[in-house]
C-alpha cells in the first residue's frame, strides 16, 4: 500500500528514539518497545524488533521523549513493512495544538544542537 505523508515537514533522528507503542485493539492491551525513526505533526515511523502483530488500521498509542519533554499521542496503523524478527510501521497520530507546538520547538532544539555537534 502507498501512503506519503503530506506534511509541512517530517524529521529523521540521526539515532531513533526509544518509545513505548501500546496496542489498544479488542480490549486486548499490549505495550512494546520501539524506536521512533522519524516525526511529524501528524505521524511516526517505527521500528520494532519484537514480534507483536499489528495490522493496518489498529488502534494504538505512541509514548516518547525528545530531551526533557514526554509526548503521548493515540493514534492509527497506516502501514506495516514486516521482517523476519521485526517490523516498521507508519503511524498517523491524533494530535493537539499543543502537542503540535510542543513537539516543533523540541524538534528545532534538536535540530540546533546537532547543528553545534558538527
Amino acid at each position: 500500500m502507498y501512503f506519503k505523508r503530506n506534511e509541512s515537514y517530517r524529521f529523521v533522528f540521526s539515532e531513533p528514539i526509544n518509545g513505548k507503542l501500546t496496542k489498544t485493539e479488542l480490549g486486548n492491551t499490549v505495550t512494546v518497545n520501539v524506536q521512533v525513526l522519524d516525526v511529524s505533526n501528524h505521524g511516526a515511523k517505527i521500528y520494532c524488533p519484537d514480534s507483536v502483530s499489528l495490522q493496518e488500521h489498529g488502534k494504538i498509542a505512541l509514548a516518547f521523549h525528545l530531551n526533557t519533554s514526554y509526548f503521548h499521542s493515540s493514534g492509527t496503523i497506516v502501514w506495516v513493512k514486516k521482517f523476519r524478527q521485526s517490523f516498521e510501521a507508519g503511524l498517523h497520530l491524533h494530535t493537539s495544538d499543543e502537542y503540535r507546538e510542543k513537539m516543533t520547538s523540541e524538534l528545532k532544539r534538536i535540530a540546533k544542537q546537532e547543528r553545534h555537534a558538527k
